[in-house]
């Protein structure tokens, strides 16, 4: 798959994601953005450093959301919980809304039309 398809695909599947308060699918959008950051790293490790400080940040602002709403749905199973331990599934769904907020400040400030433009020359360059 060439460069300039995966990078298509991202910028598709992360402005749905930045619209979506899904979990699963901002999920998923952030297993595209590890593809994507991966074949950079292997193909293309010295001309892409700007881009992958920048996935980088997406999937550690997706990573927190997802481990804050596994961690929530953890608690919510467990038998018997203490009034202290019944507060923390709440205040674990608030922490995964945060992430997900500052993941849609990220999307827009990053990764607007400007910077897809600028993503897709890079790739086509680097493509050849």
């Amino acid at each position: 798959m060439k460069l300039e398809s995966l990078v298509e695909d991202f910028f598709a599947a992360g402005r749905a994601a930045s619209a979506s308060r899904d979990r699963h699918e901002l999920h998923q959008f952030r297993i595209a953005a590890k593809r994507l950051r991966y074949t950079i790293e292997l193909m293309h490790p010295a001309g892409g450093a700007t881009w992958l400080d920048r996935l980088r940040t997406v999937q550690k602002q997706l990573g927190d959301m997802n481990d804050a709403l596994i961690a929530e749905e953890f608690l919510r199973s467990l038998p018997s919980r203490s009034p202290a331990a019944r507060k923390l599934p709440a205040k674990l769904r608030a922490e995964a809304q945060v992430h997900i907020a500052a993941f849609q400040r990220t999307w827009q400030r990053r990764f607007g039309p400007r910077a897809e433009r600028a993503w897709l020359r890079w790739s086509r360059n680097a493509d050849e």
